[in-house]
């Protein structure tokens, strides 16, 4: 039996990403062997910069790379974390399914944040910060960096009275319990693919891609699909304050997204509803509209 080698980042989150993964798999009877190589990134290396501000793959580019070297043989990522364009000769053929999307806040202990206003609120993200003022303009907002449990003792240690962090991270490493607050994910609009995980591998890899494909969680991928497609026709990069989630309901096709024009100072917010089959419609709709709010040409 041959042993897939699995590339991840080196981090706690990444590794119970890789375990949830597996164990997705095998619940899918998908048996085989396997050893995980971690690899530390750009992203991991530079704990400072804002995240904003150091472009694009920062957490993907050296496992990529890894895979094209064949030291890997599948990597799994955060799909957020992913651009648009992903390495050449190489694919996403599975996902599986989608875990909590909705943002969240974690106050201090003994801090109340039912209430925002006149709370230091911790983000290193600029549609988190550009959100939040839109709910509360009374807030200060301060940069935050690190993994979740550096954030978390940060937090602690008192240097904020409440940071904002994905709902799914915090569940996955048995935090549940720390969070305050979720942000109602069609008003506060997450970020494309935020609970998503998804299998990168090498195009011509031919016998673990159709083991991987036969196990992808459809609604999944396709709620991937539209998101990351309303990316790649805005030019949207991970620097920008833009939400976009698209999901399925019973026999609907919900897709909603959401952006801060600072030039304008004001929010453009768009969503469409459609039956499943029509779903590329509604995303081109959705699309042509927010093109035309933000002054791109179609």
């Amino acid at each position: 039996m041959r042993t897939i080698i699995f590339g991840i980042r080196k981090s706690a989150l990444a590794k119970r990403q890789l375990e949830e993964f597996i164990a997705f798999l095998e619940n899918q009877k998908l048996t085989f062997k396997y050893d995980v190589k971690t690899i530390v990134t750009q992203g991991d290396k530079d704990r400072t910069s804002p995240l904003h501000e150091m472009g694009q793959g920062i957490f993907t580019k050296e496992i990529e790379r890894a895979l094209l070297r064949r030291e890997i043989d599948c990597a799994v990522h955060s799909l957020k974390d992913m651009p648009v364009k992903i390495e050449q000769g190489t694919i996403c053929p599975c996902f599986p399914p989608r875990l909590d999307v909705r943002d969240c806040v974690i106050g201090r202990r003994g801090v109340e944040v039912q209430v925002l206003k006149g709370l230091r609120i911790g983000t290193g993200s600029p549609r988190r910060s550009e959100f939040l003022k839109e709910i509360e303009s009374d807030v200060e907002i301060l940069p935050l960096r690190g993994n979740v449990e550096t954030r978390l003792r940060k937090l602690d240690n008192g240097d904020y009275d409440a940071i904002i962090l994905a709902a799914c991270g915090l569940k996955r490493l048995g935090y549940t319990d720390r969070i305050s607050r979720y942000f109602d994910p069609d008003q506060f609009v997450p970020a494309a693919g935020q609970g998503i995980i998804c299998a990168q591998t090498r195009l011509d890899d031919d016998e673990l891609n159709g083991a991987l494909k036969k196990c992808s969680s459809w609604e999944a991928e396709e709620a991937s699909v539209s998101e990351r497609k309303v990316l790649e026709a805005l030019g949207i990069g991970c620097q920008m304050p833009f939400g976009v989630y698209a999901r399925f309901e019973g026999e609907n096709f919900i897709i909603t997204a959401k952006f801060y024009m600072g030039s304008k100072k004001s929010y453009v917010y768009a969503r469409r509803t459609s039956l499943k089959a029509d779903r590329e419609t509604a995303t081109a709709d959705l699309i042509r509209q927010l093109k035309m709010e933000m002054g791109k040409e179609s």
